[in-house]
């Protein structure tokens, strides 16, 4: 079991409850409740992280394009990674990001060529990448508890090599992720989840 505590963990945020755009996001997390839970617990974490990474990544959909499950986010051009993708973007045109829980194409090969669309599948595979990556910090690091699922779920962002670099510089784990923001920011997420009756 991937879980870092025993006990479920209480998330604050500061986000009000009425957000209209955190409830635009609730309302599309709440079309996947049931695949949502039952790879949290497949994977030992609490629902409501899951739905922070989402709600970060994706908007639960509302920010891809096309809006919902099929659609990819991330269009930055990247150097050419041959023979894999031989130009700037993948070969067929999409975003990096790859569905709800925006798998990455160049380092997934769900995102290559599986079935990333699907959002049962996304979402499953997308809780097994946090579960690697918080096996590789709690093996790699002194985090524990809350801390050492916070660097799991930057290293989601990031890479676990990363955090582990920032950690040995003595720098938060936040320091080489998106915005240097990415866990304490799906925590605060994960607090609104919970407001609405996620765990």
């Amino acid at each position: 079991m991937a879980t870092p505590s025993s006990a479920p963990l209480t998330f604050t945020t500061t986000l009000a409850a009425g957000d209209a755009g955190m409830r635009a996001q609730l309302a599309e997390a709440d079309k996947y409740r049931a695949f949502i839970e039952a790879a949290a617990q497949q994977f030992g974490f609490q629902p409501s992280v899951i739905c922070g990474i989402g709600s970060r990544e994706s908007g639960w959909g509302l920010l891809l394009k096309p809006p919902g499950p099929a659609g990819t986010g991330d269009f930055a051009q990247r150097k050419p990674k041959p023979p894999l993708r031989p130009d700037r973007m993948p070969p067929d045109g999409k975003g990096f990001g790859r569905g709800l829980m925006q798998i990455d194409f160049d380092f997934h090969p769900l995102a290559q060529s599986g079935n990333w669309h699907d959002p049962e599948t996304n979402i499953r595979y997308g809780c097994q990448v946090l579960a690697q990556k918080l096996g590789y910090v709690r093996k790699n690091s002194g985090l524990q508890n809350l801390m050492l699922l916070r660097g799991a779920v930057a290293a989601y962002n990031c890479g676990e090599g990363n955090v582990c670099k920032a950690l040995a510089e003595g720098s938060d784990v936040d320091a080489r992720t998106t915005g240097r923001d990415y866990s304490a920011d799906v925590l605060n997420r994960a607090g609104f989840f919970q407001l609405h009756g996620w765990t």
